[in-house]
């Protein structure tokens, strides 16, 4: 088993280092250091103070869809995992490492299911937020973009929106799939059924309030990256980020990669020069970018050693007395 991750993990290394390599040659290497050399540090420090808070708002959302499960947990603590999960994705060579970081410390008092499924139903709210506004966009104002990326950006955000309406009809699921003889014997079904289970229970409202958190968290994104274009003293549309942002999103959590670097350099570079940006400028604004995650990172590092040194394990709740084992939620709460 751990031949096989060490193998995966130099795998995603190198598909990152491969990717990386051909995009950075093909904008130029002189192109993109002169554009890199010109980054104004007035607008990068708007763009990191923007990341910053649109973590913040990660962290509410995750917090509400908690909540919903009628197991809270202190925002406080769902911040601090946040900045260490963000470590972890920065420094594991996978775009998820600190989202199996934050189930795993979640998983001693919400259960294993029910961490998983409040992590990947944020992560998909999220990503749900940015296709609704990418899909108003393209619709009501669309940008000049070439029309098979127009294509690309309405299949790929209503696929997204459809995705998370279907994690609210768990009864009809239940009779597509767990009814089916192919699911009930799989050996590992019981297992199975219960992550299901657990990713299901979120009603209408819940998904709903998490994507009203994630609308102004895409907006931080979308103003995030706009900074950096310019830092780099570019004239790009705002409307190019709206509608790449889904796109680029899904792309980075591939796990073809490490941390989606490479991934998401070559997918700047593909969308942004559809639209008339140089292939060296929308590399360098997507470099920029994995800086921003990567001081991020770092300071969920030093979060997680202070946490340690004070001796309070994040998987011990803040407000759970030492020896005292926390209420577990109810398995399918109302839909």
């Amino acid at each position: 088993m751990r031949t096989r991750f060490k193998t995966a993990n130099l795998v995603k290394i190198g598909v990152s280092l491969a990717v990386l390599a051909i995009v950075v040659q093909r904008a130029g290497v002189e192109n993109l250091l002169d554009a890199l050399r010109s980054v104004e540090l007035r607008w990068f420090a708007v763009a990191l103070a923007i990341h910053l808070f649109g973590i913040a708002l990660r962290a509410y959302r995750w917090s509400l869809l908690i909540a919903s499960l009628g197991a809270p947990v202190p925002f406080g603590r769902l911040l601090y995992l946040y900045f260490v999960g963000n470590f972890f994705n920065t420094f594991l060579p996978t775009g998820i490492g600190g989202d199996v970081v934050k189930i795993i410390e979640l998983a001693p008092e919400r259960g294993g299911a029910t961490a998983f499924s409040t992590v990947f139903v944020d992560r998909l709210t999220g990503i749900l937020g940015s296709s609704l506004i990418a899909l108003a966009v393209a619709v009501t104002i669309p940008a000049n973009v070439p029309p098979e990326v127009q294509t690309l950006v309405v299949v790929t955000s209503g696929g997204i929106v459809l995705a998370t309406l279907a994690l609210t009809q768990g009864k009809y699921l239940d009779r597509l799939i767990w009814q089916s003889r192919f699911f009930s014997n799989l050996p590992f079904a019981g297992k199975l059924h219960k992550v299901y289970t657990a990713l299901t229970s979120y009603s209408v409202g819940a998904i709903v309030r998490a994507t009203l958190v994630s609308l102004p968290f895409t907006l931080t994104l979308i103003a995030t990256q706009y900074a950096l274009s310019l830092a780099l003293g570019l004239d790009v549309d705002i409307r190019y980020f709206i509608l790449f942002t889904p796109i680029v999103a899904l792309a980075q959590v591939l796990p073809i990669s490490l941390n989606g670097l490479g991934i998401r350099e070559g997918a700047f570079a593909a969308l942004f020069t559809s639209v008339g940006v140089a292939a060296s400028d929308a590399v360098a604004m997507s470099l920029l970018y994995q800086l921003l995650r990567l001081l991020t990172g770092l300071l969920g590092g030093v979060l997680y050693i202070i946490g340690n040194l004070r001796g309070q394990p994040a998987t011990r709740r803040a407000d759970t007395p030492e020896g005292e084992t926390a209420q577990q939620p109810a398995d399918s709460p109302t839909r």
